[in-house]
């Protein structure tokens, strides 16, 4: 076994379904990153807003937004993912979040999205979180809620939660089942600079933000066993809308495929394959 793997880490990941990382980011780099997300704030439109109240905002990120590609080649990062045992970790999509004050929580869902497929149930997660946070967050500003666990088996909340990331699920009242406390729920409080890491197939939610001011983070999804992953999937990530157009890698002369951060990018040569099947409903294995 690779001598730089924190056993610790890799079994909170493996039992629980996410772990916390503090004071990973430099700080210079997380002034960078509030700037960037104070830019993306202020250029986004009333309606994105209101569209995704629950989370605040989900604006995307892509590779040429400063500082994010310094962001994915950061010690930090090659760090964490290093204890954590991921052989290829590749980005493939980013948000800014930030709660403003007095906005509601979000609800409880997990963000797997082919849980028809049998890698659903694998063991390791085909995709993982990664919450940059830029400020101290807690219960009372909008923290993460988590299920320990709840990603290695069917949830009991897996049979009643409507459709996650739908018009049905936004519509639940903060009273609903799909904010209701969880027994065993743990809330996530976090620093400016840590990291907290998550298996998508995790439960979480969060708090609502009753402080005085906005709460902002940023979002990051990978794949940490790219070259590990079934075809179907290595060419249905090449494809997401935050990463460049899919084929860059192939351009003569095109500057991510001298730039650092090219690393950290999906690419895919193989046959073609038909989409795979998008389903958003946990089903039991």
């Amino acid at each position: 076994m690779d001598q730089t793997i924190d056993s610790g880490l890799t079994q909170r990941m493996a039992t629980d379904g996410f772990c916390l990382i503090p004071g990973a980011l430099d700080p210079q780099l997380i002034d960078r990153l509030r700037a960037l997300a104070e830019r993306k704030l202020d250029s986004e439109k009333r309606d994105h807003f209101e569209r995704y109240a629950h989370h605040g905002s989900l604006i995307p990120i892509h590779v040429e937004d400063d500082p994010h590609a310094d962001v994915l080649t950061s010690p930090a990062l090659d760090d964490a993912f290093r204890r954590l045992g991921f052989t290829d970790p590749r980005w493939i999509s980013g948000y800014v979040i930030s709660k403003p004050p007095g906005s509601p929580g979000l609800w409880w869902h997990q963000d797997w999205w082919a849980w028809d497929h049998e890698l659903s149930f694998a063991d390791r997660p085909a995709q993982v979180f990664c919450m940059l946070y830029l400020q101290h967050t807690d219960r009372e500003n909008g923290a993460l809620r988590v299920v320990p666990g709840s990603h290695r088996g069917h949830h009991e909340l897996n049979d009643i939660l409507p459709e996650p990331h739908t018009v049905d699920i936004e519509n639940q009242p903060q009273d609903s089942v799909s904010h209701l406390p969880v027994p065993g729920e743990l809330t996530i409080e976090a620093n400016p600079g840590d990291l907290v890491i998550g298996d998508v197939r995790v439960l979480h939610a969060t708090h609502p933000n009753t402080s005085g001011a906005r709460r902002t983070a940023v979002d990051l999804l990978f794949t940490p066993d790219f070259r590990d992953l079934p075809e179907e999937f290595r060419a249905h990530y090449v494809r997401q809308f935050c990463l460049p157009k899919a084929g860059w890698w192939r351009e003569p002369g095109h500057p991510l495929r001298t730039a650092p951060v090219s690393r950290m990018l999906p690419t895919y040569d193989g046959p073609d394959h038909p989409p795979v099947t998008y389903r958003r409903r946990p089903r039991r294995p």
